[in-house]
Order: C-alpha cells, then sequence, then structure tokens
C-alpha cells in the first residue's frame, strides 16, 4: 500500500512542497530538545545536584571533550552548545519512528495528497503521521549540508587563511576540491540511510507474520521485533554521534592551525 504524508504547496508552485509530518516531528523533537534541558536547570544545585543535572552535565562535559579532541583547546568552549545541541536533538528525532507509526486510510483527494496521486496508488492509501524526521532525506540532507557550509563559514573568518589552504600547493586544488565535495553527500546520507532502513525493517518485521496470517503472529514478530528495537536505538545513538563528531571535526578543519 502506498505511503502518503499531508502536504502544503506552498505559493501555488509545482515541485514547492511542505511534509506537514517532517516538519510536525522535527518541532517535537526541538521541543523535547528544550523541556530536557528546563529540566536539568530548573533547580541547579552545586553540592546536591537532582539525577537530571548530573546527567546534563555528564553530557556536557563528554561534548566538551570531543571539542577538545576535534576543535582544539582554545576554541572548543566556543563550540560545545553547538555539539551538545545537535546530539541531544539527533538521539530524540532519530528513536521517534521507533517509538509509534500513526497511519490513516485514504481514499479521497485531501491533506495536499492529489487525485493522481491516489490514482496511481490503485485509488487507495495511508497517510503517515508519525516518524524521524531525520529518516526523510530532506532533513537529513539539509542538516548534512547546513554543517559543512558552516564550517566554510567560521573558516572565511579568516579569508586569507582559508583561501591559502586551498592553493598551496597549488597543485593540491583538486585534490581538496575532491576531498570536500563529499563531505555535502556522506554527512546527510550517512544519517538517512541508517535511520530510515531501521524504520523499514521495523515495519517488515510487524508485516510479516500478519502477511502470511500465522497464528500468534505477534508473539512471533514480537521477540525479532525487541531485539531490533534495541539495535536500532543503538543504531541511532550511534548517528547522533557520527553526526555530532563530524560537524566538530569539519568545523575544526576549517580553523586556522595557529589559532588552535
Amino acid at each position: 500500500m502506498e505511503h502518503f504524508f499531508p502536504t502544503i504547496h506552498l505559493f501555488g508552485i509545482k515541485g514547492l512542497e511542505l511534509n506537514v509530518t517532517v516538519a510536525l516531528m522535527s518541532l517535537i523533537a526541538s521541543v523535547f530538545v528544550a523541556l530536557i534541558s528546563l529540566a536539568a536547570v530548573r533547580r541547579l544545585e552545586m553540592r546536591r545536584p537532582g539525577k537530571m543535572q548530573n546527567f546534563l552535565e555528564m553530557l556536557v562535559d563528554f561534548i566538551r571533550g570531543l571539542a577538545k579532541d576535534t576543535i582544539g583547546t582554545k576554541h572548543a568552549e566556543a563550540w560545545v552548545p553547538l555539539g551538545l545541541t545537535l546530539f541531544i536533538w539527533m538521539f530524540i528525532a532519530n528513536q521517534m519512528g521507533l517509538i509509534g507509526n500513526l497511519r490513516f486510510a485514504i481514499e479521497h483527494p485531501s491533506l495536499g495528497i492529489s487525485a493522481e496521486q491516489l490514482a496511481e496508488a490503485g485509488g487507495h492509501g495511508e497517510v503517515s503521521l508519525w516518524m524521524s524526521p531525520t529518516a526523510d532525506i530532506s532533513v537529513a540532507m539539509a542538516m548534512g549540508i547546513a554543517m559543512v557550509l558552516l564550517s566554510h563559514f567560521v573558516g572565511l573568518q579568516k579569508p586569507g587563511s582559508y583561501f591559502k589552504h586551498w592553493v598551496t600547493p597549488l597543485w593540491m586544488f583538486p585534490i581538496h576540491l575532491i576531498e570536500e565535495l563529499p563531505k555535502f553527500l556522506t554527512l546527510g546520507l550517512r544519517l538517512f540511510g541508517n535511520i530510515f532502513a531501521g524504520e523499514v525493517l521495523v515495519g517488515v518485521i510487524i508485516g510479516i507474520p500478519l502477511a502470511f496470517g500465522w497464528v500468534g503472529g505477534s508473539v512471533i514478530g514480537g521477540i525479532p521485533m525487541f531485539i531490533w528495537l534495541g539495535y536500532s536505538i543503538l543504531v541511532g545513538t550511534i548517528q547522533a554521534f557520527v553526526f555530532t563528531v563530524l560537524t566538530l571535526v569539519y568545523v575544526g578543519q576549517k580553523i586556522p592551525h595557529d589559532n588552535h
């Protein structure tokens, strides 16, 4: 069955659309980050910190250590907020598709789904209302490209050193270019591929026993599902870590070496 997402067509321009589910899931992930942060700092205590405060302080120290290793001690502190926000947001966003999968059947054009799209799907389909925003290639690629562009913006704060790196020596310019271009693709594609694959396999594991009408299908599917959910949580955590580390690495590469 074809899966659709509620869509808003922007400014009446064909091809310029807003995926409502992805936008809403991104917003919800951001709200969770804000709530976690507020809960951690609501009652700050120096002598008897609470469990939430201890956890967040431990996470801050962890990100600070990553920043020192990738950017350098001199500039690390300035990038801890970005690294911390990225890691928490990514972790939450990557796990959202494992929490639930809300869908409802659709047989008539609505929610931005055209009659032509329904006809191609055989006259009916399902609209998805819940997913991991990072399982959408637009979100994953936009974040990847944004982080790479941020690293170049950091380098351009010292334009002399930035452009000198590209052409010193001159014959290295094509190599630097080849080295840089894949960053715009791999950062987002790695994230999208891992999270999307996890959500697809969750659906497959649930659907196989039901599709064959196996007695006790929920039990048969439940065992591998439990194992896969645990693995997917691990994968989502690793992807949040990798994305954060690579962002800090790319930023560190663009800061002039004499400023580290």
